[in-house]
């Protein structure tokens, strides 16, 4: 069974699958979110629990930001991402469907151009990774939500060596994280308290070296602070992260992607 993006129950999920783990990778843009949910999926895998993978990256759509840019910001916040599509993904998975069906952002054109699949066939965990996604009403109330902790100072500092490596200028990143990225950020850590609302914590002040450094809240599905199973996948991806030599620095030549 195939589904698309279609509108998903008003308000979100109220019960999910006892069998499935939902998992939501949540941070600043440049934390690191996208390497350690790759991280995390690999060692659910290693445990027998194949993983399906939910970036909210995929769900941008068409925002024409220069039509009002003292509203960039705003924007960006409340429309760049479908997160209700994001909704609607969850739902199909948690309704069995074998692959999502969603269309595909072309960001050189600003414009949505065909569309992607996205494959949960035998997938017994999802994750959800991206920004802002305890706005997503399933993952508030259901989900395991790990937080990944980067200053400000650092992730203006990935992103610019990230995107200025895609071919942007230093002016037009500097631009997007005074105007869209960091507005953004801290319009949702006013809405949702992330940080304190998170199952699990980890930090990635220096880049490749992640920490996990709480196990937190009471999770809303009733399983224990940071549920034991997604914890001990979540240390050993930490552990398969860290440089194979303590004494080795991440400096320009050897730094990993970091996002």
């Amino acid at each position: 069974m195939s589904a698309s993006a279609t509108p998903p129950p008003a308000g979100g999920l109220t019960r999910w699958p006892t069998e499935r783990l939902l998992i939501a990778i949540d941070g600043i843009d440049g934390s690191g979110k996208s390497v350690l949910a790759r991280a995390l999926a690999a060692a659910l895998e290693r445990t027998g629990v194949k993983a399906a993978l939910l970036a909210i990256d995929d769900f941008r759509r068409p925002v024409d930001f220069a039509a009002d840019p003292s509203r960039e910001g705003e924007l960006y916040y409340a429309r760049y991402y479908d997160l209700a599509a994001v909704e609607a993904g969850l739902a199909a998975f948690a309704e069995g469907a074998a692959e999502l069906t969603i269309p595909a952002f072309d960001s050189t054109r600003n414009r949505l151009d065909g569309s992607s699949t996205i494959r949960f066939a035998g997938a017994r965990a999802i994750i959800v990774e991206g920004v802002f996604a305890l706005r997503i009403p399933t993952v508030s109330r259901l989900g395991t939500v790990i937080y990944v902790q980067t200053s400000l100072e650092e992730a203006r500092r990935r992103i610019l060596a990230r995107d200025m490596a895609r071919g942007r200028s230093s002016a037009d990143v500097e631009h997007r994280i005074g105007a869209r990225y960091f507005p953004a950020h801290e319009q949702y850590v006013r809405d949702c308290a992330p940080l304190t609302r998170a199952d699990l914590l980890v930090t990635h002040e220096q880049l490749g070296r992640l920490e996990l450094v709480r196990a937190g809240r009471q999770s809303p599905a009733g399983r224990p602070p940071g549920d034991p199973q997604v914890t001990s996948a979540l240390e050993d991806a930490v552990r398969t992260l860290l440089p194979p030599d303590p004494s080795v620095s991440f400096g320009p030549s050897h730094e990993r992607p970091p996002f």
